[in-house]
């Protein structure tokens, strides 16, 4: 019966120790909520503004080589067409993935909400992918 008792009691503390490993908080980037959502809202004014240079001056040096003046102006204007002007950002949800804290935001736009994604390496500082979605900008041809 104390065998019983005890097995009982083990496999009960494994399922409880098992259960809350997985419920964590995600990790953050090296930044305050409050630093994100600026760095956020500076990206998406730079994008409505024209602005390139304020555009990209916090993303990682791999964005920075990755991402042209070309593409900058092909954004802007699939944004500016299928959602209008930037007006707002929400409060973000943090998850993580691979490393990353992963940072997705509802942005109010003249047309609709745009859920903006931003990600930073856990506990970095600068901006590592940067992504736009809605019903309007994904009913741009390619």
């Amino acid at each position: 019966m104390i065998n019983k008792f005890r097995s009982f009691t083990t496999l009960a503390l494994v399922l409880v120790l098992f259960a809350t490993s997985g419920c964590s908080a995600p990790k953050p980037a090296g930044l305050t909520d409050e630093q994100v959502t600026g760095l956020t809202e500076n990206v998406l004014k730079a994008l409505d503004a024209n602005d390139f240079q304020s555009f990209t001056q916090d993303f990682s040096d791999q964005m920075n080589a990755a991402f042209s003046q070309g593409q900058f102006d092909t954004l802007r204007t699939m944004v500016q067409t299928a959602s209008g002007k930037y007006i707002s950002l929400d409060k973000p949800a943090l998850t993580n993935n691979q490393g990353y804290a992963v940072y997705r935001f509802p942005a109010k736009y003249e047309q609709e909400t745009v859920y903006v994604t931003v990600t930073f390496l856990v506990g970095g500082q600068k901006i590592e992918g940067f992504f736009l979605d809605s019903s309007n900008l994904r009913k741009i041809p390619k």
